[in-house]
């Protein structure tokens, strides 16, 4: 498993890496604080091959940026849905995805 960074691409973040987050994000109190206070750190935690030093130099993942984190009723329900979003380029143009009130929003544009 490896975290795709090439040249200027983007960072686009393994299945499997995807997986974990939205697990960890739909179960996990102390990750969901960690995933709000340092998400390169959180990312890798969720098996990101880059340590977080790497993953800031790459990308400051504003994508992933949340004031205000989603439920985890509300990740878990939509999971399918985050998955396929944070699969595809979309999930890079079309930030805060997690974000409370703002999730279905996102996902209906992408």
């Amino acid at each position: 498993m490896r975290t795709q960074v090439l040249g200027n691409e983007k960072l686009h973040l393994p299945a499997a890496v995807v997986d974990r987050l939205l697990e960890l994000l739909s179960t996990d109190d102390h990750f969901r604080r960690l995933f709000t206070q340092d998400r390169h750190a959180a990312l890798v935690r969720a098996g990101c091959a880059l340590s977080a030093e790497q993953l800031r130099a790459a990308s400051p993942l504003t994508c992933l940026t949340v004031g205000r984190l989603a439920a985890k009723e509300a990740i878990a329900d939509a999971r399918e849905e985050l998955r396929a979003h944070l699969l595809t380029d979309a999930a890079y143009s079309n930030p805060h995805a997690l974000e409370s009130g703002e999730m279905h929003a996102v996902l209906r544009r992408s």
